[in-house]
C-alpha cells in the first residue's frame, strides 16, 4: 500500500487529524493561513469600502470609526486595501507554486529516471540558478520584463522550480530500487505510468511540506518586488507597495507601513509554522520519536 492510499483510509486520516490538532505549530500556522485565505476569498463582500476610492479630505487619516486602520496618502481605506492585497498575494503565490511544482516535479522525475545527459543538464541548470541569490535573479528578470502580475509570477517561478526538482530527484532515486518499482518494470509498465501512478503518491508528503514553506518565501519575494516598484502596480494593492508608500510618513503617520508590515509578517510566519508542523507530522523519523 502506498502513502496516498494510507492517508485516504479513515483510520489513517483520523490519526493524522488527531496528531495535527496536538501539534501547536501546525495549529497556529493553520489558524493564520485559514484566516488570511478566508479574508482573501471573501474580499469582495467584507471590505468596508471600495479599495480604489480616493478622498483627499481624509489623507493620512488615523485609525478611527470611519477608517478602522486609517487612510493612505490618497485617502483610501487601508483595511480594504490590506484585504484585497491578501487576495493578490495569494493568487500570485499559488500561481507561482503551481508552475514551480509542475516543472520541478517533471524535471526531477526525468533526471532521476533517465539519468545520463538528462540528469546532467537538469542539475547543472539548477546549480546555475542556485549560484545566485534567488531574489536577485527575480529582480533582474522582473526589471527586464517590466512590472505587472505576469512578470512577478514568471520571475518567481523561474527561481522556485530548481529546489523542487532537486527534492523530487533525490526522492525518486531512493524509490528506484524498491520492489514495487521492479515489479512494475517486470510487468512492462511504461516509465511515465510508473512515475505517476507508483512513485508520485509516495513523494507527496515531502512535496507538501516543501510547498507550504515555499509559499512564505514567494509572498515575501512578491512584496519585495512590489516594494521596489517592479511588482504589482496600482490600482491593485500589494503589501510591499503599501509598506513603501507608508515610509514617506513613517514619523508622522506610521499606521499604513505598520499594519502592512504586520499582516505580511504574520502571513509568512503562518505558512512557515504550518510547514514545520506538517514536516513533524509527515516525516516518520521525527514523528516516531
Amino acid at each position: 500500500m502506498n502513502a496516498a492510499e494510507a492517508v485516504l483510509e479513515p483510520t489513517g486520516l483520523r490519526d493524522f487529524l488527531r496528531r495535527f490538532v496536538r501539534n501547536r505549530s501546525a495549529m497556529i500556522g493553520a489558524a493564520i493561513v485559514v484566516s488570511i485565505a478566508t479574508a482573501a476569498i471573501a474580499a469582495p463582500w467584507i471590505t468596508p469600502q471600495d479599495y480604489q476610492r480616493t478622498n483627499m479630505i481624509f489623507v493620512w487619516e488615523p485609525p478611527g470609526e470611519d477608517y478602522v486602520l486609517g487612510a493612505d496618502q490618497l485617502g483610501r481605506d487601508i483595511l480594504s486595501r490590506l484585504i484585497v492585497g491578501a487576495r493578490v498575494s495569494l493568487i500570485v503565490a499559488f500561481s507561482v507554486l503551481a508552475i514551480a511544482m509542475v516543472v520541478g516535479v517533471a524535471v526531477g522525475m526525468a533526471a532521476a529516471w533517465r539519468g545520463g545527459w538528462v540528469d546532467t543538464v537538469a542539475m547543472r541548470a539548477a546549480d546555475i540558478t542556485f549560484a545566485f541569490p534567488e531574489l536577485i535573479i527575480a529582480i533582474l528578470i522582473a526589471a527586464m520584463m517590466g512590472p505587472g502580475i505576469p512578470t512577478v509570477i514568471i520571475s518567481l517561478a523561474l527561481v522556485s522550480w530548481p529546489g523542487i526538482a532537486r527534492i523530487t530527484r533525490s526522492l525518486i532515486l531512493s524509490l528506484r530500487n524498491e520492489l514495487f518499482v521492479d515489479a512494475a518494470i517486470a510487468c512492462g509498465t511504461r516509465p511515465v505510468t510508473i512515475l505517476l501512478r507508483h512513485c508520485l503518491p509516495n513523494i507527496v508528503a515531502p512535496l507538501i511540506v516543501r510547498a507550504s514553506v515555499g509559499v512564505g518565501f514567494i509572498i515575501m519575494a512578491e512584496a519585495t518586488l512590489s516594494f521596489l516598484g517592479i511588482g504589482i502596480q496600482e490600482p491593485l494593492p500589494s503589501w510591499g507597495g503599501m509598506i513603501r508608500d507608508g515610509l514617506v510618513a513613517l514619523r508622522t503617520d506610521p499606521h499604513m507601513a505598520l499594519f502592512s508590515a504586520l499582516v505580511l509578517g504574520a502571513t509568512i510566519v503562518g505558512f512557515n509554522l504550518l510547514g514545520d508542523g506538517l514536516r513533524d507530522l509527515l516525516d516518520p523519523r521525527i514523528r516516531d520519536r
